[in-house]
């Protein structure tokens, strides 16, 4: 029976949950009619799915509305139903329970919640722009989530792809309500044997992954397949070595002659920061044929995401994973997930090139693109490696003039103000120009929100003639050269250097940034004053 609520037949395989009806929902007595449903069924019938085959529902039968950015939800008697940190309340229970039955005596194979709040109900975690495109399990059923159209109607157009890629892979696995994860023998931990063992026996292909723990290599994994990889740790539960001295030699050895043979395809995630970090911190050549999944998926996809994140949940079947790494700087307090996390760092790179992007770049024409990255690999690594010498000196020299240049124009500014405030403060700064001294405020373009910054000093400064707006400017512009430039942190060489990202912007374009070790600065967009202090190589 139709209604506000729901529709459609609770034995199809697919239900989709929403939050609740809207007014024009409402008035219409049916559900996803408005804008939201609107662009709902668009993306249904791209993904091939048909409205009529599918059990649709929302937690709250009545209309409900948001606060707090989107964090609460009240009724129309301002019961709080559900909060963001802390999910359903007692009132939210109830008012939901007749879903949950329905929910529970339905007949679909896979139930998709639609955004934050049906994905807390059901699985207790409202981040859906993690878990989007997950395969995953709740109240004995498969749920795949995805964002909530509406969110995609607030000017996230791009938004509106992964909602349909979420529904093809919701297509798929309506036909049935079993799982069928990847499955994975992913071995951590081995003995010394066998870490030579899979060592040696890696053929003419190998995905591999490293995890860094204070500039050190705490973990390296292989997969000679997508089913089969191996996380040999340097470091134990306790973060103490792993192995005697000579058994790490050995080991190294080993993972050199693999990583440096050029007869075996390297496959991998990012792979200039892995090939980077080996050869700064422990002197292993990289060669071979590069697969590289980020490079590729930026390639065909530069509008999106390009974090291995978000690769495993459009490109692969493997549920969102990437929380368990987050005890990196600690991981000893769970050894063991960490070791299975960087087993899977390397297993989901076999799925996401083998099944999507090396048919993709050969569909779509891009392997001359892809080709053209890879080949400045060498290059980077080159320009990563050797820096770029500086007169410390003369930089010295410089420092202290600008620091002097700050305090004296800090004490001008003081002298000139009706009050002492910090230019660098945007509150402080809004405060004197725009209450103080009764300005109209500039608005930003981006926030709509009252601004203080470097357009709007100009602008103060021409229009009212005040020499504190143009004291800001000159204090700013100084500090940003102090702090950006002049107190850079330098290499133990007395060389600057940085990190390259061959695929750095939406352009295709590199970009630079620091190194991973804290030194170095980006060398792309360097201050025309700065450039007095390199020194070519003789």
């Amino acid at each position: 029976m139709t209604s506000p609520y729901e529709d459609g037949n609770p034995d199809a395989k697919i239900c989709i949950l929403g939050e609740a009806p809207a007014r024009v929902e409402v008035r219409q007595g049916k559900p996803f009619v408005g804008p939201s449903g609107e662009l709902l069924e668009h993306c249904m019938h791209s993904a091939k799915i048909v409205r009529r085959e599918c059990y649709l529902l929302n937690v709250f039968e009545t209309e409900v509305f948001k606060e707090r950015d989107g964090k609460l939800i009240i009724d129309a008697d301002s019961n709080e139903l559900w909060t963001a940190k802390g999910g359903l309340t007692e009132i939210g229970i109830e008012k939901s329970k007749a879903s949950l039955e329905r929910l529970d005596r339905c007949g679909a194979n896979v139930i998709v919640p639609l955004g934050n709040t049906a994905l807390h109900v059901l699985y207790n975690d409202s981040r859906v722009t993690k878990w989007r495109g997950s395969i995953l399990e709740a109240r004995g059923r498969k749920i795949i989530p995805t964002i909530h159209p509406a969110a995609s109607l607030r000017g996230n157009y791009l938004w509106r792809h992964l909602i349909i890629s979420d529904l093809d892979m919701v297509k798929k696995e309506s036909h049935t309500p079993d799982l069928n994860l990847p499955q994975r023998d992913l071995i951590i931990n081995p003995s010394y044997q066998d870490a030579l063992a899979f060592l040696g026996s890696i053929g003419d292909r190998v995905a591999w992954d490293i995890e860094a723990l204070n500039h050190q290599v705490s973990c390296i994994s292989f997969a000679t397949s997508r089913s089969r990889v191996m996380s040999i740790p340097l470091v134990d539960e306790r973060g103490k070595h792993r192995w005697m001295p000579d058994q790490e030699l050995t080991i190294w050895l080993e993972i050199a002659r693999v990583l440096g043979d050029p007869t075996i395809t390297k496959l991998g995630m990012n792979l200039i920061f892995d090939i980077g970090f080996m050869l700064g911190q422990m002197g292993i050549h990289t060669r071979g044929p590069i697969q590289d999944i980020m490079i590729a998926h930026h390639i065909i996809y530069p509008d999106f995401p390009k974090g291995l994140d978000f690769i495993c949940s459009v490109h692969t079947r493997e549920p969102y994973y990437k929380d368990d790494g987050k005890m990196w700087s600690k991981p000893w307090h769970d050894m063991e997930l960490f070791w299975q996390y960087n087993c899977k760092d390397s297993a989901v790179c076999f799925d996401a090139w083998d099944d999507e992007l090396e048919p993709a770049l050969e569909r779509d024409g891009y392997w001359g693109t892809y080709n053209n990255t890879i080949e400045l690999f060498p290059i980077i690594l080159y320009m990563q490696m050797r820096g770029i010498k500086v007169d410390r000196v003369r930089l010295e020299e410089t420092k202290h003039e600008v620091e002097t240049a700050i305090a004296a124009k800090q004490v001008e500014l003081d002298k000139v103000a009706e009050y002492p405030f910090n230019p660098a403060s945007p509150k402080q700064c809004a405060e004197y120009f725009y209450v103080t001294k009764g300005l109209t405020p500039y608005i930003s373009r981006s926030t709509g929100r009252p601004t203080t910054d470097d357009r709007a000093m100009s602008r103060i400064f021409r229009r009212y003639n005040l020499k504190e707006a143009k004291l800001v400017q000159e204090i700013r512009a100084l500090s940003k050269l102090l702090g950006t430039y002049l107190e850079v942190q330098f290499d133990k060489d007395s060389r600057v250097r940085c990190s390259y990202n061959p695929r750095g912007t939406t352009t295709g374009r590199l970009s630079s940034s620091q190194t991973i070790f804290g030194t170095g600065m980006n060398l792309q967009n360097l201050h025309p004053g700065f450039k007095g202090f390199l020194v070519a190589d003789t």
